[in-house]
């Protein structure tokens, strides 16, 4: 008799059960797919200012070696050592 009964409670509770897993499953997976979101954002930021730091640091070598080339009355050698 008790078996019959677990095996009902069983049986009416089961969808019941799969379907609050299910619920948690997907705001959990929605949770996650926020939050890389916003890591990308992040990421995409910082490589950003990266690149703009870099692109900075390569003009003023250009305008350097821009002084090297148009300017005789400058030591060559000083001006190369200092990059």
């Amino acid at each position: 008799m008790m078996l019959e009964l677990f095996l009902v409670t069983m049986v009416f509770s089961s969808p019941l059960i799969l379907l609050v897993i299910i619920k948690h499953y997907f705001a959990y997976k929605t949770t996650v797919q926020k939050e890389l979101v916003l890591l990308q954002q992040a990421n995409r930021a910082e490589a950003v200012l990266t690149m703009q730091n870099k692109l900075a640091v390569l003009i003023e070598r250009i305008i350097v070696l821009e002084k090297i080339v148009t300017n005789s009355n400058v030591d060559l050698s000083r001006e190369i050592e200092q990059l």
